[in-house]
């Protein structure tokens, strides 16, 4: 029974350093280019905002202060039940490039943050579209980095993986737990090769040539997916043209949750979409709990049957986890490595959502969003489960 001990331990260590590699391989990616002579384009953001009251003055501020000359900024407000448009309209008296979008509420068969981005483009003039979310903050050199770099690189479509930022308890023990396993299904050295059909996308940050914006049909396109940034991506690198995604670390930074109720709500839309199904959910249900939340209790079980090489070698992959786990806190999220602790109780909460996810499928259940029911759910194969 040994050799099962030393392939169980083996593998552990295995997707810790495939995580590690691609990890590193992906960092600083969004190399320094330099914009070219002559006349530039003209770049326009969109950014929609339902009940933004807690982030959206920062966003406003962080777009405003770009060095980027010729910029032309949208924000839309969709059907905001808070100070949302009340923040827009100060931002909009001191910054005259400020222009606010009102969606009137979703048509039928859109889901809200397509239409309120639809809405938002249908208003743009620019000859790249960047869509943002609320909760983003960027840094003066935002856009002027990425443009040239898009130009240099002859990018249709790039997205960036921000710096995520943590303040609360819950968002340090889940986060730095999910998105490595994120970064695993979806190595981005694949998802910005042209000749991989893998693609993903992030919507804090789309950065997107208005021609191939139309070509695709836009979000109209993508209207009734649930995950609006997900089903971009598709569709562009879908359609042939060049999509890449870029470490955004050192130009954009992002408060994406503050609580456990917000984890839940936005991890269990990104898995049903990701899933399609029961398939994948099932499979990273099996990985999160073989290789993240599993070795611990190993080696509470090799030591109850005293089993001591077993003990020894469950011994140092339970501390390599531990440092593995600092490591990405330090460097992934800017966070204290204590948390690393935490990292098993990371893995309950994704398993959780992820079997959440199953069931609200299973049985019909709503999924929704800001207070609204999400469509594009998937079909299983399989009759539905009665409540």
């Amino acid at each position: 029974m040994l050799w099962l001990w030393i392939a169980y331990a083996l593998l552990v260590v295995g997707v810790m350093a495939a995580i590690a590699w691609i990890g590193l391989r992906f960092k600083d990616t969004l190399t320094h280019e330099t914009l070219p002579d002559g006349p530039l384009p003209t770049v326009s953001t969109i950014v929609p905002a339902r009940n933004e009251e807690r982030n959206i003055d920062r966003c406003a501020q962080g777009i405003s202060g770009q060095d980027y000359p010729h910029l032309e900024m949208i924000f839309v407000d969709d059907d905001s039940k808070d100070a949302t448009p009340d923040i827009l309209v100060r931002h909009q008296t001191r910054e005259p490039r400020i222009k606010v979008v009102q969606t009137g509420g979703r048509p039928e068969g859109w889901n809200g943050k397509q239409w309120a981005c639809h809405s938002g483009a249908q208003a743009t003039s620019g000859d790249w579209l960047l869509f943002m979310d609320a909760d983003t903050y960027a840094e003066p050199d935002l856009i002027s980095r990425t443009l040239a770099f898009c130009l240099k690189n002859n990018v249709d479509m790039l997205t960036l993986q921000p710096w995520y930022e943590m303040g609360g308890l819950w968002e340090r023990i889940v986060m730095p737990t999910g998105l490595p396993l994120l970064l695993l299904a979806y190595p981005p050295h694949r998802v910005n090769n042209p000749h991989v059909p893998l693609s993903m996308a992030n919507g804090q940050f789309i950065l997107i040539r208005r021609a191939v914006y139309d070509a695709v049909n836009g979000h109209e396109g993508i209207k009734d997916r649930m995950m609006d940034d997900y089903a971009m991506g598709e569709t562009v690198k879908g359609a042939g043209f060049r999509m890449m995604i870029v470490d955004g670390a050192d130009v954009m930074r992002v408060r994406l949750y503050i609580n456990l109720q917000e984890i839940w709500a936005g991890a269990l839309k990104a898995a049903v979409q990701i899933s399609g199904g029961w398939g994948i959910s099932a499979l990273g249900i099996v990985v999160t709990m073989g290789i993240v939340v599993f070795p611990p209790f190993a080696l509470a079980l090799a030591v109850m049957i005293e089993n001591w090489p077993a003990v020894v070698m469950m011994g140092m992959v339970t501390a390599l986890q531990v440092m593995f786990y600092s490591a990405v806190r330090i460097t992934g999220f800017r966070a204290p490595p204590w948390t690393s602790l935490t990292y098993p109780f990371g893995g309950i909460v994704i398993t959780a959502i992820l079997l959440d996810g199953m069931i609200r499928l299973a049985t019909g259940q709503d999924i929704q969003w800001k207070g609204r029911s999400m469509l594009g759910r998937p079909e299983l194969p399989t009759p539905k489960l009665t409540k």
